[in-house]
């Protein structure tokens, strides 16, 4: 329990304030942590977990465990692969080449309907219905004019809405030579797909720049990806097409300012997990 890591089960009430090595012997380190940053703890016994985990954001702290460590991620390997690809991103853009970083996402909207009986005398009782549909959509972000194109893909992510996506992009794009860096999804590797960049086949005009494994932080499309998420998380709306709406619009609408020289932060959490 989040109170008995906080506080011993013999407080019922009050602050600890002052000089905390008076109370050395009965209090916690997390609970030491927050007198140390603001003057004071709650000896109160809240009965809501979300009290304390207040208490610890308010530090910087939580009990979230952190993101899981990817044994497969090889940190030297990214860096030497990032580095041709920087290399021959930037002789093409020299070129005159447009390139395109792309990825696809898939976006869910969560609908909850909640139906409540109250009949006299007896318990009320009350039902939750959840529903979720989900959206995907292909995103390729020029980074000459910093804007996105972005496809719904119809159904699944698969090769062949891939090849679909890449061939739009193809026919929407006056430049003639294109380069698309791609992660390392299946589908992106597929043999089907690796043909059509041959010359006389459909995607002739394309050349891809694949990212290295495990990766996906380098991709400046997956940033678009998190700025979008972020920016309408926090409004629940009524229909997956408003949702999906709201998503589109938000990345259609503005240029993002991120290349493989410039990416936002990586998100670190300080988390209290021993």
């Amino acid at each position: 329990m989040i109170v008995g890591t906080l506080l011993p089960s013999d407080q019922d009430g009050g602050f600890f304030r002052g000089d905390l090595n008076l109370h050395a012997s009965i209090i916690s380190e997390t609970t030491r942590e927050i007198h140390e940053k603001y003057g004071f703890v709650s000896c109160q016994p809240y009965q809501a977990d979300s009290s304390y985990q207040l208490l610890l954001r308010l530090c910087g702290l939580s009990f979230k465990l952190p993101d899981p460590f990817d044994e497969h991620r090889n940190e030297k390997a990214i860096t030497r692969r990032m580095a041709e690809v920087k290399t021959e991103v930037k002789a093409l853009l020299d070129q005159g080449w447009e390139v395109y970083t792309v990825d696809e996402v898939r976006l869910e909207h969560e609908a909850e309907t909640r139906r409540m009986w109250l009949p006299r005398g007896q318990r009320t009782k009350l039902s939750v219905d959840r529903k979720k549909t989900s959206q995907s959509f292909f995103g390729a972000l020029s980074l000459t004019s910093k804007k996105v194109k972005l496809y719904p893909i119809e159904g699944n992510q698969n090769t062949e809405q891939t090849i679909l996506s890449l061939d739009r992009l193809q026919r929407e794009t006056e430049t003639e030579k294109i380069a698309v860096v791609l992660d390392n999804a299946r589908s992106h590797h597929a043999k089907m797909l690796a043909g059509l960049y041959e010359p006389g086949r459909l995607l002739e005009r394309i050349t891809p720049i694949h990212l290295p494994p495990y990766a996906p932080d380098h991709n400046p499309a997956e940033h678009v990806w998190n700025a979008a998420r972020n920016n309408i998380a926090n409004i629940q709306r009524e229909t997956p097409e408003e949702t999906f709406g709201a998503f589109a619009s938000y990345i259609t609408g503005r240029a993002f300012d991120y290349d493989f020289e410039h990416l936002p932060p990586r998100e670190t959490r300080n988390d209290f997990v021993s």
